[in-house]
């Protein structure tokens, strides 16, 4: 029974009676290796594909198996993909099907001249099958197969949807970009085609799907993360790239979730990263020398430690320095960089001993791959230096003040550079992520200037000409963006002589941010509900039926079955809605608070015995997170929302026809609105170095 966990022997036995009982099709007898039941209907078949490649001695992989499934059993592929979220995601579930089934029924030998092909062989993670050898697991890239489906957008919308991933060419000689996104709940990969523009290959991984040695595990708490997990997430994630493309890569850009912070003791990184990647295939929880930090955790945009009562603290303090300029007061507030580690020099200083620089999560992993030991070898780019709350827009500088009010040491913070400048290259000692040596790495950015940059670049002509778009965004939070010009930054302000800082401060919920263009700018609001609070109702309603006894759930359900079930909530919830978008009732979505209101709560209001059907709340939820964005425009602006062009992304806004026909009801003319589903900010970290020349 070598390599079966033992929670999955300890079923086995409970179920011994079940098992040894079952009647049925010989297609659903096989619990496999890993203690489940076959979910193909077709494994014998398959089983004999792989076989007969293997006698063949053809290396395989999962995009053969997948190409077999459609050649063969394409009404059952179309069935499987319509219970996804998105094309994306269920091309995903699709890739670690076909993983499991090679896992569980024998087809990954270990060895270098096995037969299956191995393109992922680092960082794999343990399975309900026990933890995978080095050389044991089949590739899972994603290429070879285009799903043309259309991820949530309603026909009846007017907005149009588009993707863009393509076949791989082995013999196209074009240079492939390299993006990284470190978002909030997820790791992307893409490989962009530098010529056409167009994604070669994508990969994503859930940070919930990788774990990490026993050793250095840490309590989960709300806006913090571990920062092991996200290197092993971005293992896991260039791994599953294909090797091909992969080889072709000439340059590497980064992006990831703005405003956090984590520090680190630069010269001990680099060998610490290569203990943790090493093990992260091996049973090495036990090994003394994992428990050494060498960082800290990760806390995010979402950690409420800063409370209003000391940002009000801080923000007397940095008006109490005397300055020479006329320089106003930089924007706090909770989650912020600066913020968080004024908190925490005045509350935990003891975490930061041993530590001697700091960055972004994004700018952390670039450390990393580019081997630096030094913390003059830490880079920010304007945009996560703006995110962090002390950046002088007008010298692209760290804001003294702030630093002397805070007393945070200049010393530890990263050198600002402008978005697009090489910092340095891929190192041979990060050979475990599996990107080429010596590619350039370029300084990381923020992830939402780089799916603004991403939506600009599908549309014809320069990106940096685009100066009258609205570009919505909502995923896990949501933010509406404006490009603007240094003129239209000006008439913002309420004193015409003032410069673009001065409308920074001018309202609690909107700024203006430095853009990756030098001679742009973004005009942002940004909630911090969005694609989350639908998720809460989805999460909240099975919760409901399972109190209630009409809904029941293992706690080793299938995770197949899981993601179908909460799909099928999705999409039910969102059909009702649809049925009652005129619903009387409101609902003001703010239940994680906002940033310029940290204390503000959701609310239900013009409830009447006629409205609190599910449909009614799922149509009330979604007009109130749009709503809530365009309450946050400036007066200044509001006229100009309706008549220009809005681009819409995000996986809450492509999935879901409710939050796009709430949408088309702000606009003046409804092909105003463009949906587009592959304007990611992994797209646009990767388009970014060519791009920002």
């Amino acid at each position: 029974m070598e390599g079966v966990p033992r929670r999955t022997l300890r079923h086995w036995l409970d179920d011994a009676e079940k098992i040894n009982s079952f009647v049925g099709p010989d297609s659903r007898k096989s619990i496999g290796r890993s203690g489940r039941r076959e979910i193909l209907p077709f494994a014998k078949e398959m089983s004999e594909f792989l076989e007969e490649a293997r006698q063949d001695g053809r290396e395989m992989t999962s995009a053969h198996m997948i190409e077999f499934i459609r050649a063969n059993y394409g009404q059952w592929l179309t069935t499987y993909m319509a219970d996804k979220k998105s094309a994306e995601s269920g091309h995903a579930a699709l890739t670690r099907l076909c993983q499991r089934f090679v896992e569980r029924h024998g087809f990954t030998n270990p060895g270098a001249n096995s037969s299956m092909q191995t393109s992922a062989n680092h960082g794999t993670n343990q399975s309900s099958a026990g933890s995978l050898g080095e050389h044991d697991s089949i590739s899972s890239a994603k290429h070879d197969v285009n799903y043309d489906t259309n991820t949530g957008a309603n026909p009846d919308t007017n907005s149009t949807t588009s993707s863009s991933t393509t076949v791989i060419d082995l013999e196209d000689d074009s240079p492939l970009l390299f993006g990284l996104d470190i978002g909030t709940t997820a790791v992307k990969c893409v490989v962009v085609n530098g010529v056409t523009g167009q994604t070669v290959d994508v990969a994503n991984v859930s940070l919930n799907d990788v774990a990490v040695p026993a050793s250095l595990a840490t309590e989960t708490k709300v806006g913090v993360q571990n920062v092991e997990q996200v290197l092993l997430a971005v293992q896991r994630a260039v791994m599953m790239l294909h090797e091909a493309a992969r080889r072709r890569v000439t340059s590497v850009g980064i992006c990831g979730q703005m405003h956090g912070i984590l520090w680190w003791c630069s010269r001990a990184v680099h060998e610490a990263a290569e203990r943790l990647l090493e093990y992260s295939g091996k049973d090495g929880d036990s090994d003394e020398d994992m428990l050494e930090p060498a960082w800290s955790e990760l806390v995010t945009w979402q950690d409420q430690r800063c409370t209003p009562a000391f940002l009000a603290q801080c923000r007397e303090k940095i008006a109490s320095v005397k300055t020479t300029s006329n320089t106003l007061l930089t924007n706090l507030a909770a989650g912020y960089g600066l913020a968080t580690f004024a908190h925490t020099l005045e509350h935990s200083p003891r975490t930061l001993v041993g530590m001697d620089a700091c960055g972004t999560i994004h700018d952390f992993v670039a450390f990393v791959l580019c081997g630096h030991t030094l913390p003059s070898e830490t880079f920010m780019d304007t945009t996560d230096a703006h995110s962090w709350g002390g950046l002088n827009l007008q010298t692209q500088s760290w804001d003294t003040r702030v630093l002397r009010a805070l007393q945070i040491p200049s010393s530890m913070l990263p050198s600002i550079k402008k978005p697009g400048t090489s910092i340095g290259h891929i190192s041979n000692g990060s050979a475990s992520f599996g990107l080429p040596e010596d590619k350039p790495v370029y300084v990381p950015m923020g992830d939402h200037p780089c799916s603004v940059l991403a939506a600009l670049a599908q549309r014809q002509g320069q990106p940096r000409d685009d100066a009258s778009l609205t570009l919505v965004n909502i995923g896990t939070s949501a933010q509406m963006a404006m490009v603007l010009t240094g003129e239209s930054v000006e008439k913002l302000s309420n004193n015409s002589e003032d410069t673009a800082e001065s409308a920074v401060t001018n309202s609690s919920s909107f700024e203006v941010r430095p853009f990756l263009f030098e001679d742009r700018y973004l005009g942002v609001v940004a909630s911090l509900s969005g694609g989350n609070t639908f998720a809460w109702l989805v999460h909240q309603w099975q919760q409901w039926a399972q109190e209630m006894g009409l809904m029941s759930v293992h706690p080793d359900e299938d995770e197949e079955k899981v993601a179908r079930r909460e799909a099928a909530v999705y999409e039910r919830l969102i059909a009702l809605g649809v049925q009652h978008e005129d619903t009387q009732l409101t609902f003001v979505p703010t239940l994680h608070g906002e940033r310029a209101n940290p204390d503000a709560t959701g609310s239900i209001q013009n409830l009447r015995m006629n409205n609190w059907s599910m449909g009614d709340i799922s149509a009330a939820l979604s007009r109130g997170l749009v709503e809530n964005l365009f309450d946050m425009i400036p007066a200044e602006l509001e006229p100009l929302v309706p008549v220009q062009t809005m681009i819409g992304t995000g996986n809450a806004l492509v999935r879901n026809a409710l939050l796009q026909r709430f949408l088309l009801k702000r606009l003046a003319d409804p092909t105003l609105l463009q949906i587009q589903t592959a304007a990611d900010a992994a797209v646009g970290a990767a388009l970014a170095p060519s791009l920002l020349l």
